[in-house]
């Protein structure tokens, strides 16, 4: 005879508790199951449709960038949402290692590059998959751009500018040899670049990169959080509490923007006569070439986060990126080019 405060298993039955010898533990048993009875079942239908969308709430957009109908933007955590068409429908991707992204630019042969924070420059594939490559050691990459020669540009810490004119395979370097990031580079044609940085730094080249040369520094060592030149004369930094410069001269001389905002500014772009501004709370200012001052885009805002990438569509149209939203606006009062202004089809016409 087996003794009572024992289990015992007969055949496939479970094993059946000695209860008279426990009734405490029956007693703990049946209010578990009672308890456990009560209990919901966890729906889990609203989270799995929110990861399924394209955009998420807790995306940190950083910067946006396109090629005729194809618009990429980069941020945080390996994030890359793609259209292939104009913005009208999003895809979304997340890059092995999940490193954060802080700038991507298109070249005029339609490759996407987007470069992150520590060492490496992502190229988008013809499979629609990202290669990464390594750069040489820099501090803390901050931007790149693609000159109108498909050459790669990025700049970062101690003051250095890196370029790449086979895609990112090998890299040749320059310093301006002080301790200064970099903060912003662009090409406003196949000779004339700008790139701005901490303290006020202003760089030019006229002879496609080649050499690199001290403009007057920004007022009051402003640091550039984004620059935007329609020519190598004209040009718009922005940067903490609202702050816009402005140069007509080719970086001799600046003079203050009114922007009517005090809020950070973080990101500028521009097409035709019309650029736009995106900085802290989704503020969204516009400006036309010849207005007296910067408007304004009320209506456009989505949200209360910040806004930092922006890109042109073409037509007065812009997308603009930031904290968990990205959306379309478009400009009033759009046109190609105002008379007496100079060439403001800006820069980003020659990648139509």
């Amino acid at each position: 005879m087996k003794n009572r405060g024992h289990t015992e298993v007969l055949g496939n039955q479970r094993p059946r508790l000695a209860v008279d010898a426990h009734p405490a533990l029956l007693f703990l048993l049946l209010l578990t199951l009672a308890l456990s009875g009560c209990e919901a079942r966890l729906d889990l239908t609203g989270v799995n449709a929110q990861l399924a969308r394209p955009i998420h709430r807790a995306d940190l957009f950083q910067a946006a960038a396109r090629h005729q109908d194809s618009v990429v933007v980069v941020g945080g955590m390996g994030v890359v949402v793609y259209s292939t068409d104009r913005g009208a429908n999003w895809q979304r991707a997340i890059l092995p290692g999940k490193p954060f992204l802080v700038d991507v630019a298109t070249c005029p042969d339609g490759r996407f590059h987007a470069v992150e924070k520590t060492d490496g420059v992502w190229t988008l594939q013809s499979d629609g998959g990202w290669l990464r490559q390594a750069l040489p050691e820099m501090t803390e990459p901050q931007a790149l751009t693609c000159d109108p020669s498909n050459v790669l540009w990025v700049i970062g810490g101690f003051s250095t500018i890196l370029h790449s004119a086979d895609g990112g395979s090998s890299w040749e370097s320059w310093s301006l040899e002080e301790d200064l990031y970099l903060t912003t580079i662009q090409f406003v044609d196949r000779e004339h670049g700008v790139a701005t940085g901490e303290f006020g730094t202003v760089l030019l080249t006229a002879d496609a990169g080649a050499t690199w040369n001290r403009a007057s520094d920004l007022p009051d060592s402003f640091y550039p959080q984004d620059a935007w030149f329609n020519s190598p004369e004209s040009g718009w930094v922005v940067g903490l509490s609202g702050t816009i410069w402005r140069t007509d001269d080719g970086a001799e001389t600046w003079r203050l923007a009114e922007s009517g905002f005090k809020t950070p500014l973080y990101g500028i772009g521009g097409f035709g006569n019309s650029l736009v501004a995106v900085g802290d709370n989704s503020s969204i200012l516009y400006y036309r070439l010849g207005d007296p001052q910067w408007s304004s885009l009320t209506e456009a805002t989505l949200s209360r986060t910040y806004l930092r990438g922006v890109t042109a569509l073409g037509g007065g149209d812009f997308i603009v990126a930031g904290g968990g939203t990205l959306f379309a606006i478009s400009v009033p009062g759009f046109a190609i080019s105002v008379p007496g202004d100079e060439q403001a089809a800006g820069a980003e016409a020659s990648y139509e």
